[in-house]
């Protein structure tokens, strides 16, 4: 009953829905109103000065965007979207590592190392991984270990160390942190790094002097390559001799150290195979393939990795080289290794991974984005909103990879930790020696 006479007897003039349409509608126009009428008085009182009009024209020019936060026009949403992406971008890749350039000159100037005991060994290595030179994971691996020979013989212990395990371990130290400023430590290096490493733990225990020391450690580092390096690499191409029947068509991708050796040994047996080298334009490695294998007198087909594809129907198996093999399985080697996976795996041809153990690693990796080195990064100009990325590493996962060809034999990809752990037992290579100081 009470509400009847409100609706019936409302107040003059001012409906209950009406009224905040209404006052809306008010209110903006008084806006407006105060709006011109502050303009209007800004402009009578202005002084015929043409100096004091500028800073009223910038605090006027400054309060617009202010007012205006939220873009209107097809440009400015389109620039706001472009500088979203660009921070996207430089977070996306603010992880990977991007090197300079050194020179024998200004590669002392690195702080991890004293430039005054900087060996002209390492100086050269250095250049040779930024020029290109030095490429691959095995050759990479033999030419640090060479350098540290090297260093090893004309290290001179200061006075005020007297061990020279001690000394030098420091030193060791220091020099593998200024390999990480070139490139990115593979897991061959990373190896001998902690083979080195226990050689000179067991040498801390010993009652030899420096030459003694230097001679023994520098026999070590000779192990560790004909055992690691030399002696798997033939036991591998034995193993996929026996594998690979005569007469098979194989692809192999870029060049690897192992897959080249495997061929050339092939051939010299009086086998013949027919060959696909898969070539990658940005750095060329099946090209250095081709033209070792033609010195060879070694026939072979030469196509770029977007052709691939083309082919496949006519392939029998597909051979890859790797950087690392990783404890889940997974395969760490160029770029493009990922997507020659895959189309083996649709087309069902069996793909074999040629790997020393050595370079297996305890990390585990699911993507390529959360480990990997930039071959080449490309920004544009103010007015070209892009990036141009390129990555030298992809990964492989396990369940694309048929076989592992290593030295210990032929393993799944699965066994990757199992030869992990039996090789810890061994420091990594053998069991180590204990010196002894002749009588």
């Amino acid at each position: 009953m009470s509400e009847k006479p409100n609706q019936q007897n409302p107040k003059k003039g001012e409906p209950w829905k009406p009224k905040e349409k209404f006052d809306k509608k008010a209110n903006k126009e008084k806006q407006k109103q105060e709006q011109e009428q502050g303009e209007g008085k800004q402009e009578t009182n202005q002084p015929p000065q043409q100096q004091n009009k500028q800073p009223i024209q910038q605090q006027t020019a400054d309060q617009q965007p202010t007012q205006q936060q939220v873009p209107t026009n097809d440009k400015q949403i389109a620039q706001t979207n472009a500088s979203k992406e660009q921070d996207k971008r430089k977070d996306f890749l603010s992880h990977l590592p991007i090197f300079q350039d050194y020179t024998s000159v200004s590669i002392k100037t690195v702080k991890q190392i004293d430039p005054l005991t900087l060996h002209h060994a390492f100086i050269e290595l250095c250049i040779q991984y930024q020029n290109g030179q030095c490429i691959g994971s095995t050759h990479r691996c033999v030419e640090f270990l060479n350098a540290l020979k090297q260093f090893i013989r004309d290290y001179k212990l200061s006075r005020q160390s007297n061990y020279f395990a001690m000394a030098f371990l420091d030193e060791l130290k220091k020099i593998f942190n200024l390999m990480k400023n070139f490139r990115t430590v593979n897991e061959g290096m990373s190896t001998s790094y902690l083979f080195i490493r226990e050689c000179l733990m067991i040498l801390r225990d010993t009652k030899l002097d420096e030459n003694e020391s230097k001679i023994w450690l520098c026999n070590q580092i000779d192990q560790f390559i004909q055992s690691k390096i030399i002696a798997a690499s033939e036991l591998i191409v034995k193993n996929a001799t026996q594998l690979i029947q005569e007469g098979t068509t194989i692809l192999v991708y870029a060049r690897s150290y192992l897959i080249e050796n495997f061929i050339i040994n092939y051939f010299k047996q009086g086998k013949q195979l027919t060959i696909f080298v898969v070539d990658n334009p940005q750095f060329g490695e099946g090209s250095q393939l081709v033209n070792r294998l033609q010195q060879q007198g070694i026939p072979c087909y030469q196509i770029l990795l977007s052709h691939v594809s083309y082919i496949l129907s006519k392939v029998d198996k597909i051979l890859v080289g790797a950087s690392s093999m990783l404890c889940n399985g997974a395969l760490v080697s160029r770029v493009g290794t990922a997507l020659l996976a895959c189309l083996a795996s649709t087309h069902k041809i069996p793909f074999l991974v040629f790997c020393e153990s050595y370079k297996f690693s305890e990390k585990s990796q699911i993507d390529s984005l959360s480990w990997n080195e930039i071959a080449q990064l490309e920004q544009g100009n103010e007015n070209q909103q892009y990036t141009s990325l390129s990555l030298r590493y992809d990964i492989t996962q396990s369940n694309y990879i048929n076989m592992i060809v290593t030295e210990v034999g032929l393993i799944p990809a699965t066994s990757v930790k199992a030869v992990i752990g039996e090789f810890k037992k061994y420091n990594y290579v053998d069991a180590i020696e204990v010196p002894r100081k002749e009588q």
